[in-house]
């Protein structure tokens, strides 16, 4: 693949080229410092914007000019990277080399025309009431997902932590959202945004500059912010403990450690291949002693955010086994700090990494998310990055495990058991 960057000035276009695929898939990204208060807004618009335009004011509109475009597929999401919030806009479509031509241009200016020609009228959004209902329906479900639910519930506890905000926005802030509030940010967005857009595919790099440069109305120049990593938490000498209560019949534990003092190369690499000894797949140390030598839990899995500089371990238990899982979740970390792990833990963790990264370049958007990391963080090359997973030795991991340090641990239990206090 070819990789080039094009300073568009408001923006870089980011071009990477391939003939691997039969579509051209784009992927536009909005990002800036995350602010609670900003969640459910942010999430509200995305929604609005693929609901219509001033040319497609109708969802039988939006069908009948995907339909014209060989099925064009376009999309949204939000996701927090580190200190920011990322409002993505997304499509694919099939390269004009296997429809007819110009439709390369035709599917990117529909495609832009749901970003920059919203339905407006008199400086305020038509009609959001459809689309604030689905979002209040988004959040009230989360409490029926009850891993989600737990994990939630944990991160509230980390009090100012951007991942402490549910990323899905909260029921009060979208009741005092309005028409014009939300054109208001619309425009907020536009303005003030860091932007990186990338486009994948076989095409013309002077083309699709071109394309951009017509149709992408930004020229705002932005200070160039990359400040991704959040501060790391305070070690504690003693582990704070949460009891919540609820209709469960299976409770959930999850376990927070706090990364301290890690290097670049262990961000990138080495915390990773712990993680993944830990409890990243069904072959790790955590899922065989617990689940499979002692029953104690129905799974268990860990997952290591580098850039927030955490480890979260997360189970589903029987309520009588909570303080055995806690207490055998601690001498596995222990253990592994000792250095009494195998060899063969360390190969097969590493081929699962090694694996994922390979498999990653058959999807055009896993594809463009690697180098959007590339942009945001500086990660290398999937060649660089299995070579360098190929270098980590016991000792990297024994040295990286003595930065990880339990921090919090909650506990979701059934109302009502023998364990809920008053």
């Amino acid at each position: 693949m070819k990789f080039e960057t094009i300073n568009m000035g408001g923006y870089n276009l980011h071009l990477i080229k391939t003939n691997k695929f039969k579509t051209i898939t784009i992927d536009v990204d909005f990002y800036n410092k995350i602010k609670k208060e900003e969640i459910s807004t942010r999430n509200l618009l995305k929604m609005v914007l693929l609901d219509s335009s001033n040319n497609y004011k109708t969802e039988r509109d939006l069908i009948i000019e995907s339909e014209n475009l060989y099925d064009i597929k376009v999309s949204s999401s939000i996701s927090r990277i580190g200190n920011f919030s990322n409002l993505s806009f997304q499509t694919k479509f099939l390269n004009e080399k296997y429809t007819e031509k110009n439709m390369n241009k035709e599917s990117i200016i529909f495609f832009l025309d749901l970003i920059f020609n919203p339905y407006v009228k008199d400086n305020r959004f038509v009609n959001i009431d459809v689309q604030k209902n689905k979002l209040k329906q988004d959040i009230l479900s989360i409490n029926d997902n009850k891993i989600k639910y737990s994990v939630l519930k944990l991160m509230e506890k980390l009090k100012g932590k951007p991942y402490s905000y549910n990323t899905f926005g909260y029921i009060e802030d979208i009741d005092n959202i309005t028409n014009e509030s939300l054109y208001k940010y619309y425009k907020k967005v536009l303005k003030e945004d860091q932007i990186d857009i990338f486009v994948l595919g076989d095409f013309s790099s002077e083309e699709i500059k071109d394309i951009f440069k017509e149709y992408f109305k930004i020229d705002t120049f932005k200070k160039d912010n990359k400040k991704v990593l959040v501060d790391e938490l305070n070690i504690r000498k003693r582990v704070v403990r949460y009891r919540e209560y609820d209709n469960v019949k299976q409770s959930q534990l999850l376990v927070l450690c706090s990364l301290n003092g890690l290097n670049e190369y262990e961000r990138k690499y080495v915390i990773k291949m712990y993680n993944e000894i830990l409890g990243g797949n069904s072959n790790s140390i955590l899922f065989n002693i617990l689940r499979e030598k002692n029953s104690y839990c129905y799974y268990i899995n860990s997952s290591v955010k580098a850039y927030d500089n955490i480890l979260i371990i997360n189970s589903g238990v029987d309520s009588k086994n909570i303080d055995k899982s806690i207490k055998l979740i601690k001498k596995c970390m222990k253990d592994i700090s000792s250095g009494k792990f195998s060899d063969e833990d360390m190969e097969s963790s590493r081929n699962t990494i090694i694996s994922a990264i390979k498999s990653n370049r058959d999807n055009p958007i896993t594809v463009i998310n690697s180098y959007f990391s590339k942009v945001l963080v500086g990660s290398d090359s999937d060649e660089e990055r299995i070579e360098m997973f190929n270098k980590i030795t016991k000792d990297d991991i024994i040295k990286v495990s003595k930065k990880v340090s339990l921090h919090t641990i909650l506990t979701l239990e059934p109302k009502g058991g023998e364990n809920e206090e008053n």
